[in-house]
Order: C-alpha cells, then sequence, then structure tokens
C-alpha cells in the first residue's frame, strides 16, 4: 500500500481473485464502459497462471474504492474514469511499480490525466493514440434489405490462412502497436469458436466474441477486406453474432468503433449500438 496525499490510498493485490473482490462493485456500476478491464480481471481469475505477476491496483478514500488500474507487458495499462485526485495516485503509484508500462487506455478525461501525471514524473511527453467509443444494445434491429446472401458460421482450421492475412492488414489499419503473431491469435479463436466469418460463396467478413462479464459480452475483431467493403457483409455478420449472443444469454453487446472512422459507427448505429462513452489510448515515455 502507499500513500498518496492527506485521503487518497493506492492498495496493490497479489492476484485478480483479490483484485475483484475490491472492485468489482465499482467495475460493475458502469460495466459496458469498464468491460476490457473486468473481463480481463475474471479472466485472470480463472487463469492465474496465464501472467506472471500483474499489477492490480485502486486508489480508495478510506474502505471506498474510487478508480481502478490493471496491468501486464506488453499491453498498456488498463484504467477507469474517475475525478482527478484518485488517477493521479494510481499514476504516481504505476510510475514506480511498472515503468516501463508502455501507455494508457480509459475514460477520455482520465486517460489524459494518468498520462500528464505520468509525463510529469518521467519528464517526457505522452502521446494520444487511438480516440474510441463504446457502443452497447440489448436487441438487434432491421439493417435493411439485404444487398447480398450468405450465412454467418464458425470459422474452421480451412479459414486461417485467409483470416490470418485478414489480421494482418486489420492490425496495420487500425494503427495496432502492440506486437503478436496474427497466425497465433487466429487458430485459438478458431479453436475456441469465437470466430466467425459472413460466408457467401466465400469468405466476405470476419467477426469475434470475447470479453464476457457478467451481464455481457464484447464483439470485436470486425474486418472486411477493402474490395468488398460497402456491400453490407460486415452489418449482416455483426448483426447476425450479436443476435447469437442475446441468444445465448447476454443481457447486451456491446464493441469499439474509431472515432476517426465515422463509417463504422453509423453501420454498428443501425443495428442498434449506441454511445456508452468515449476512451482515449495515449503511449507514454518511460521512465
Amino acid at each position: 500500500m502507499s500513500q498518496v496525499g492527506d485521503m487518497i490510498h493506492v492498495v496493490r493485490y497479489p492476484a485478480a481473485d483479490a483484485f475483484l473482490a475490491a472492485a468489482r462493485p465499482v467495475l460493475m456500476m458502469a460495466e459496458a464502459e469498464n468491460d476490457l478491464i473486468l473481463s480481463v480481471a475474471e479472466g485472470l481469475a480463472r487463469n492465474p497462471s496465464a501472467v506472471s505477476e500483474p499489477f492490480l491496483s485502486t486508489a480508495c478514500r478510506g474502505d471506498q474504492v474510487l478508480a481502478c488500474a490493471l496491468y501486464f507487458s506488453p499491453f498498456k495499462l488498463l484504467l477507469t474514469g474517475a475525478d482527478r485526485e484518485p488517477i493521479t495516485a494510481l499514476a504516481a503509484d504505476a510510475f514506480t511499480n511498472v515503468p516501463d508500462a508502455p501507455g494508457v487506455t480509459g475514460p477520455g478525461r482520465s486517460a489524459r490525466c494518468f498520462a500528464d501525471a505520468w509525463s510529469k514524473l518521467s519528464g517526457g511527453p505522452s502521446r494520444l493514440g487511438m480516440r474510441m467509443r463504446i457502443h452497447e444494445t440489448r436487441r438487434v434491429v432491421s439493417s435493411g434489405p439485404l444487398l447480398h446472401a450468405g450465412a454467418l458460421r464458425p470459422a474452421t482450421a480451412d479459414d486461417a490462412a485467409t483470416l490470418t492475412a485478414w489480421t494482418d492488414v486489420f492490425t496495420s489499419e487500425v494503427s495496432i502497436q502492440e506486437k503478436f503473431d496474427s497466425a497465433v491469435v487466429v487458430a485459438d479463436a478458431i479453436k475456441r469458436r469465437r470466430l466467425y466469418v459472413w460466408d457467401d460463396r466465400g469468405l466476405k467478413s470476419m467477426g469475434a466474441w470475447t470479453g464476457k462479464t457478467p451481464n455481457g459480452v464484447r464483439i470485436n475483431f470486425v474486418y472486411t477486406p477493402r474490395e468488398l467493403r460497402g456491400k453490407g457483409y460486415a452489418t449482416r455478420l455483426v448483426s447476425a453474432l450479436t443476435q447469437q449472443q442475446l441468444e445465448r444469454g447476454s443481457a447486451f453487446c456491446w464493441l469499439y468503433t474509431d472515432l476517426s472512422c465515422p463509417t463504422s459507427s453509423n453501420l454498428f448505429k443501425r443495428i442498434g449500438y449506441r454511445p456508452v462513452s468515449d476512451v482515449s489510448e495515449y503511449y507514454l515515455t518511460r521512465a
């Protein structure tokens, strides 16, 4: 435990189950906004050996949890929304304990506050990365007339080579800077039956579900090759995959869109997704 200021103190936790015991009530107050940190923590609690010594912390006033942070390499630190004082406390504690954290992702104002506090300690500037918006739906609505036929189906091993190539292009287009092996990611998603395709006499679009929380699930990995865009394939895929997840028991689904690409927001709006909150990522100067 470390003290920052007169009122706020930071608590670090040795394992995800202890972190969730303290943080879950706060995280569940804004489940869609906190879906990423919540689902990652739940996954670590189920499989503690998956990550060696994750950084798990909360900023508290007395027994009240005000803000939460989670980090493990090589990904960005995940942050909840809160007022400046608890966010600054988390930044100071993270700077001391995980100085190699490459970045932070969280609700826009809080992520900026964290990055500013980190920069004051490091003496170097932070850099704004992607600005995103979380969207949520509890009911799929009609997306208009069907321009093409086809159907949603789980991806198979026969699709892996194509979907791996698509993943390489997708990560380049959305400027994902974390390094990972696309073939391994695709193979794992196929094995877990989380990766789906829209098949219309061949592969036209892909998408996946991930990040289950107590009441919801996230739709991600949505990609259509450039030459196939504008034909409704991604709309049909997301609509069908969302409906599937709702029918399988999730109360709602959510997804992230890139604020620099309004086309995707309009696409998802047509099938019932509505904005929840905005998220920003910042790249941090190393200590």
